[in-house]
C-alpha cells in the first residue's frame, strides 16, 4: 500500500522531470543549430565577398594600364588600394587562423602600400614611370591568377555544398593529413602566391617593407627552448584562478612553428583533462612573449552583458602585464564579445599598440586573445607637443560635417610608415560613422576610416 501510494506520487513527476529535461534539450538543441548556421552564413558571406573583392580588384589594375589620363589615374589607383585592404579583411574573417595564408596577404598588403603611395603623389607633376607600369602590369597577370583559384574553389563550394565549419574543424584537428577541399585550394593559392616572379615594388615601399621587418624582428630578450615555452604557456593561462584550476592535469604539446616570416615562435597546443578542447598558443623563441591565443570550444547561451565582459578583458590584460589600456573598438557575435584595447599615454591613444581580447558571453573566460603589434611597436616614446589647437585642426574638416569633442591619437601614417600624433574626430553621415585624423602639427588630413556603428566606443 505504501509503495503505491508512493509510486503513484513520484511517477506524475518522474513523468514532469522527464518531458522537461526533453523540452529543454531540444531547445539547446535549436539554439546551438541557430548559432552554428549563423557562423555557416556569415563564412560563406565571408568568402564569396573575398571572391567578388579580387574580382574587382584585378578589373581596376587592368583599367589602370589602359588609362592614359592622369586625371583618371589617381581615383583608379585609389580603388586598388581600397579593395586590396577590403580583400584582406575579407580573409580575417574565415577561420584560416591555424592555417598559413601569410603570402597571399602579404601580396595584399603590399599592392595596397605601392597603389596608396603612388595615388597620393600629383600624377600630373609625377606620373608613372615604366618601372611603376610594370609592376602594376605585375600585378594584374597575379592577381588574375588569384582569381582563377578562388573561382576554382567558389565552384566547388557551391557545387558540393561544401560547409566553412567543417574547415574550422578540420584545422583544429590534430589530424596533420586533413583533406579539404576547401583548405587544399587556399593552400594551392598561397603556394601560387609564393612562387610568383618578384615585383619591383620600387623604393619606398622596399623601406617600408624593410622598416616594418625590422620592427617585427625586434623582440628583446633571450632565446628560451620548448620546455620554457611549455611553462610560459601554463604560467599566462594560469594567471587566472578559473584558468588555473581547468589547467590541472592537462598536457601540453610544444611545436616548432616554422609557417610564419614575421616572428619565429613555438606553437604550444594545451588539451584539458577530460575534454576534447584544446587552446592553441604561439609563443616567440627570443623573450618568450605570447602572441596570440585560441581556445577552440564552444561557446553556450550567453549571460554576461559586455559591460561585464569588457571587465573581464580588462583584468585579463592587467593580469598579464598589459597596462593603461582602452577600449576603442567592441563587437559582439555568436556568443563573443570582441574588444580591441590600444595604449593611452598622457591622454593619447597609441593606435599601433593594439590588443584585440575575445570574451565568451556564457562565463566570461577569455577564449582569444592577439597581441602581435602591441609587441612588435611597444616602446618607450616622446610624444610630440600639437602644434596646432583642436578648433584650428576642425577648420581641415568639411565644414558641413558635425564632428565629435576631439582626442589626440598616434596613428601610423600610410605614406612612409612614421607615426603621426593627430586630433581625432568622429563624425556620421548618412547613417554611416567615420573617424577622420587630423595632423596635430601641421593640420594636413592624414585619414579618414569607416566605422561599424556597433564596433565603435563612443567618444566620451
Amino acid at each position: 500500500m505504501v509503495y503505491g501510494a508512493v509510486s503513484r506520487v513520484l511517477f506524475p513527476v518522474a513523468v514532469v522531470a522527464l518531458i522537461g529535461a526533453g523540452v529543454w534539450g531540444y531547445q539547446e538543441h535549436n539554439e546551438k543549430n541557430s548559432i552554428l548556421i549563423k557562423a555557416e552564413n556569415q563564412y560563406q558571406r565571408a568568402f564569396h565577398d573575398l571572391s567578388y573583392t579580387i574580382n574587382k580588384l584585378s578589373d581596376e589594375l587592368g583599367k589602370s594600364l589602359v588609362i592614359n589620363s592622369q586625371r583618371q589615374a589617381t581615383p583608379c589607383l585609389t580603388n586598388v588600394w581600397r579593395l586590396a585592404y577590403q580583400a584582406q579583411s575579407d580573409v580575417g574573417q574565415l577561420p584560416l587562423t591555424l592555417m598559413p595564408f601569410n603570402n597571399t596577404e602579404e601580396f595584399l598588403s603590399k599592392a595596397a602600400d605601392f597603389s596608396y603611395s603612388v595615388a597620393i603623389r600629383d600624377l600630373n607633376q609625377q606620373p608613372l614611370n615604366d618601372s611603376e607600369y610594370n609592376t602594376l602590369r605585375s600585378l594584374y597577370h597575379q592577381s588574375k591568377k588569384i582569381q582563377q583559384q578562388l573561382q576554382h574553389v567558389q565552384t566547388k563550394v557551391i557545387d558540393k555544398r561544401l560547409r566553412w565549419m567543417d574547415v574550422e574543424t578540420a584545422l583544429a584537428s590534430d589530424d596533420k593529413k586533413t583533406d579539404n577541399t576547401i583548405i587544399d585550394g587556399f593552400r594551392t593559392i598561397d603556394k601560387q602566391v609564393q612562387e610568383f616572379d618578384e615585383v619591383d615594388w620600387g623604393v619606398s615601399i622596399q623601406s617600408l617593407e624593410q622598416k616594418k621587418k625590422e620592427r617585427m624582428k625586434g623582440l628583446s630578450g633571450r632565446k628560451i627552448g620548448k620546455q620554457e615555452a611549455a611553462q610560459i604557456a601554463r604560467r599566462f593561462l594560469a594567471a587566472d584562478r578559473q584558468q588555473a584550476n581547468i589547467l590541472q592535469g592537462a598536457s601540453v604539446e610544444v611545436d616548432e612553428n616554422g609557417k610564419s616570416d614575421v616572428y619565429s615562435a613555438y606553437s604550444v597546443r594545451v588539451k584539458t583533462k577530460g575534454s576534447k578542447d584544446a587552446i592553441n598558443m604561439d609563443v616567440t623563441k627570443r623573450g618568450g612573449k605570447v602572441v596570440w591565443l585560441l581556445n577552440e570550444r564552444n561557446v553556450k547561451q550567453p549571460k554576461l552583458s559586455l559591460a561585464q565582459a569588457e571587465a573581464r578583458a580588462r583584468n585579463f590584460l592587467q593580469t598579464r602585464g598589459y597596462p593603461n589600456m582602452v577600449p576603442a573598438e567592441t563587437d559582439a557575435y555568436q556568443g563573443l564579445a570582441v574588444y580591441t584595447f590600444v595604449t593611452e599615454q598622457n591622454g593619447v591613444r597609441i593606435y599601433p599598440e593594439a590588443v584585440t581580447v575575445k570574451v565568451a558571453l556564457d562565463n566570461g573566460e577569455v577564449v582569444g586573445f592577439h597581441a602581435a603589434e602591441y609587441l612588435f611597436n611597444h616602446r618607450q616614446r616622446n610624444i610630440p607637443e600639437a602644434k596646432i589647437s583642436p578648433q584650428e585642426a576642425r577648420k581641415s574638416i568639411n565644414p558641413r560635417l558635425r564632428v565629435n569633442e576631439p582626442r589626440l591619437a598616434l596613428i601610423e601614417g600610410k605614406r612612409d610608415g612614421k607615426e603621426v600624433l593627430c586630433y581625432e574626430f568622429q563624425t556620421k553621415f548618412e547613417g554611416n560613422v567615420y573617424m577622420i585624423y587630423i595632423n596635430a602639427q601641421n593640420g594636413d588630413e592624414e585619414e579618414i576610416v569607416k566605422m561599424d556603428v556597433e564596433n565603435l566606443q563612443e567618444t566620451v
